[in-house]
């Protein structure tokens, strides 16, 4: 096991650098540090600046601290479009939002330089008892030290491990619900690792139903959520398999299909040409925080590996995954049972790579129509028999 997360290798020369002299420099203070006393913990730092998926499947882990420590004041560092996920929490006393995450492509280097800065006088501010960094990123590791966060927790793997109180060891074959609460291993928290739905107010879903008066809350139909987007190209099945997959369901009458995404990704396939009453778009009319609303009345969800995948297992929907060979499934995927995973083996998988190298890119378009719609037969069987 590499101990640097890096696909480079002057990555991993540099952080392996940056840690050789830290931990000289830092030896002294390190010797100085007093041990986490946990009676007195009072205002408590997570942060996990990162995609959509990452971060719903941090919530057990957050639900761990809530029980572990109920009067303790928990703060979520996220980016502001995810943010509005959290709004109703009952175990969050605060969301603190960044402006520029450090995945952002449309910032640039200056924003979020500036933004760092930003967040280190703003973190600074709460005087953080416990820092937990669920990622592992040395630019996070760096934020809590600069704003003084007396007891830090994360896995030092792209280096600052020497900044931490508690650099834990990172296991590359533990799913990530796993690794977020094995953080919290010293707090010796109850390992509770269902992913609970997301809260919402009945002002919130009253909203979304005034908003989207196209659809009804209810039909004698099942309901299947598609999304045909992803964060990456290469998480993509082709568009026209999921033209060809929802016709084929349109046309024997089987679901109300409901259609999400963005204004860019409707923008990618603008007519499906499709005109069916019981095809209801929504792409480019919800917002992310609609979702769990919108999923609460869906029976089903077909998509890519992508956020939205994620929230559909928080919710509780059966989910189709279309899984290219990008990441590696297994420690990447959907917390749920409810989970059937499409996806055809290939050699280079995970590539970790935005666009496919491979002609042809048959991870994902060697997966067929048939197969996903065979997938879908059998969860709409199986939901059937349960009503």
């Amino acid at each position: 096991m590499k101990r640097y997360l890096f696909k480079d290798s002057w990555k991993r020369w540099l952080a392996g650098c940056f840690d050789a002299v830290g931990s000289v420099l830092f030896f002294p203070f390190r010797r100085l540090r007093h041990p986490l006393d946990l009676a007195t913990v009072r205002k408590i730092l997570v942060i996990r600046l990162d995609h959509i998926g990452d971060v719903v499947m941090s919530r057990p882990a957050i639900r761990a601290l809530h029980k572990k420590f109920p009067h303790a004041e928990i703060d979520f560092l996220v980016t502001e479009d995810i943010a509005p996920l959290f709004e109703s929490s009952r175990e969050l006393h605060k969301v603190i939002t960044a402006k520029h995450g450090w995945f952002l492509r449309k910032s640039s280097f200056i924003e979020k330089f500036s933004e760092f800065w930003r967040l280190v006088g703003l973190l600074k501010s709460g005087s953080y008892d416990v820092g937990i960094d669920l990622r592992g990123d040395i630019r996070n590791i760096l934020l809590m030290f600069l704003a003084g966060t007396r007891y830090t927790i994360g896995y030092g793997i792209t280096g600052g491990g020497f900044l931490l109180n508690e650099n834990v060891s990172y296991d590359r074959n533990l799913h990530q619900i796993w690794l977020n609460l094995g953080l919290l291993s010293s707090f010796f928290v109850a390992q509770d690792n269902k992913l609970l739905p997301f809260e919402y107010s009945a002002e919130r879903a009253q909203q979304f139903w005034k908003k989207i008066q196209t659809l009804p809350p209810t039909t004698l139909l099942p309901r299947v959520m598609v999304h045909m987007g992803s964060g990456y190209p290469s998480k993509r099945w082709p568009l026209e398999n999921f033209k060809a997959l929802i016709q084929k369901i349109d046309q024997e009458a089987l679901a109300q299909i409901v259609l999400i995404g963005t204004e860019a990704e409707k923008d990618a396939s603008p007519d499906l040409k499709i005109r069916s009453e019981r095809l209801i778009d929504l792409r480019g009319k919800t917002d992310l925080s609609d979702l769990p609303v919108l999923l609460d009345v869906c029976d089903m969800f077909i998509g890519n590996d992508s956020g939205p995948a994620h929230i559909a297992a928080a919710q509780g929907a059966e989910v189709i995954l279309l899984a290219s060979g990008t990441n590696d499934i297994r420690i990447w995927h959907p917390w749920t049972e409810r989970l059937h995973i499409l996806q055809h083996a290939v050699p280079c998988s995970p590539c970790e790579a935005e666009i496919c190298p491979v002609e042809g890119h048959p991870c994902v378009e060697e997966i067929t129509v048939d197969q996903a719609f065979d997938a879908f037969s059998s969860v709409l069987s199986r939901l059937q028999k349960k009503s």
